[in-house]
């Protein structure tokens, strides 16, 4: 027999909780790639309750299953209790449906992974780290990263390393560093640390070295020279003055010229290595330009231009414009396929109005283009500002690093049409301020 007492006691107590049920909510701001992507509570389509800076907010209640979802994309699910959140914000990026590229993992770097470089075996990834002191390494096994250590420097502490390079005839690894104004060099094998060289000028960035390997060069921003080491003693040589900030570099098959993009300037600085002066400009367009990295492949030039968000095709001989495309605001760096098919270029998206080193409005992105004719491939969504990018010896896996999320992407490729062996198991838009001391 039912008591009327415990009766009214049981009602209470579904009333309280399926109003505690009602009232528990769930709040949310959501950063997406692509920004216009589908939310689903429960497959049940959800709209924000605002949006302002990128960030689109929403607010549940209760709980449930969220779905991600937009046309070309695969879609991913969460828990409305587990979301991915990073400092205060869910970050969802969709995957292509039919990917040329596919993702393998992602990965924890150390603060503001500057650049990436595959080892000449493919075997290690070195990510040198503007915002922390040292290079971050990976083991790369079997289509996977493992982290394995992080190289230093005795004696220091300072953050400001920026690109890298990997000699293969001395199993090297130079790595610059902007902050000390010097160049510190690895054992390729050991990681053991070897020695450190005065950069020679203010805020070393790129190094690039000949194709017979004698000499080593060294792209300083703040003094707009290019330092010129002997590969073999270390010892700096000589330094060429430039006509602006210079950044990227990259040496004719003969090692005779060597070319150098401007940063400040949309164009690109022409040394003769034998008489060790600019002989040259080439000024691939007539508007505000900043020139960042620069590739010699097949008698052209490939040169990413940040400020006007394009990839160019020069001829180095004429300076002719072969070819220029619109990828996307702020691109940083460019890679090319071993098999010389595929352009890589890393976008960074808009910038945070107040300040490039806060997250802005959007994810940015890696664009895969043809080399022949820059035609849009794939285009690979990022996140907090894409910038380091490399691509394996054999062709098949691509890197790169989201500069503010202290992160690593890790893609699979297509089999390279041209290569034999493995050598191991667009629209028109107003360009953004030309930004970033730092780029």
């Amino acid at each position: 027999m039912n008591h009327p007492g415990k009766t009214f006691i049981y009602t209470i107590i579904i009333l309280i909780a399926g109003t505690a049920q009602l009232w528990a909510q769930t709040t949310f701001v959501l950063k997406s790639a692509p920004a216009d992507l589908n939310v689903y509570l429960n497959d049940v389509l959800i709209r924000p309750v605002s949006s302002a800076g990128g960030h689109r907010t929403y607010r549940i209640a209760g709980h449930g299953v969220l779905r991600f979802s937009a046309d070309g994309y695969k879609s991913v699910v969460y828990n409305s209790s587990e979301l991915p959140v990073r400092n205060g914000i869910t970050g969802i990026k969709l995957e292509n449906e039919n990917p040329v590229a596919v993702l393998r993992s992602e990965y924890s770097t150390g603060i503001q992974p500057k650049s990436a470089y595959f080892s000449p075996d493919g075997q290690r990834l070195f990510v040198p780290l503007l915002g922390q002191h040292g290079i971050d390494v990976f083991r790369h096994v079997s289509g996977n990263l493992e982290y394995e250590t992080r190289l230093t420097v005795p004696n220091s502490r300072s953050a400001g390393f920026v690109e890298a390079l990997c000699d293969e005839r001395r199993r090297e690894l130079w790595v610059s560093n902007m902050e000390e104004n010097k160049v510190h060099v690895y054992d390729l094998d050991t990681l053991e640390y070897k020695t450190s060289m005065n950069a020679g000028g203010v805020y070393p960035k790129v190094i690039a070295q000949s194709p017979d390997g004698k000499y080593t060069v060294v792209s300083n921003w703040i003094s707009c020279t290019i330092s010129v080491f002997d590969s073999d003693t270390k010892a700096l040589l000589r330094r060429i003055p430039v006509s602006g900030t210079p950044r990227g570099m990259a040496f004719s098959p003969d090692g005779q010229t060597l070319y150098t993009a401007i940063y400040d300037a949309g164009l690109i600085d022409v040394i003769d290595m034998t008489q060790n002066r600019v002989t040259r400009s080439i000024r691939f367009h007539t508007r505000t330009g900043a020139a960042r990295h620069v590739i010699y492949f097949n008698d052209k030039l490939y040169v990413s231009d940040m400020y006007q968000g394009t990839v160019n095709i020069i001829n180095p001989i004429t300076g002719a414009l072969l070819r220029s495309r619109f990828i996307g605001l702020n691109i940083n760096t460019i890679a090319l396929s071993p098999d010389g098919n595929y352009i890589f270029a890393s976008s960074r998206g808009r910038n945070h109005p107040e300040d490039y080193t806060r997250p802005g409005p959007d994810f940015g992105a890696v664009y895969m283009l043809d080399a022949e004719d820059l035609s849009l491939v794939e285009k690979i969504w990022g996140r907090n500002q894409p910038t380091g990018l490399a691509v394996s010896p054999n062709g098949r896996f691509l890197v790169f690093t989201d500069f503010l999320d202290a992160n690593l992407e890790l893609y699979h490729l297509p089999v390279p049409r041209n290569i034999s062996s493995i050598p191991f198991q667009t629209p028109q838009v107003l360009p953004p301020d030309l930004t970033g001391f730092l780029n």
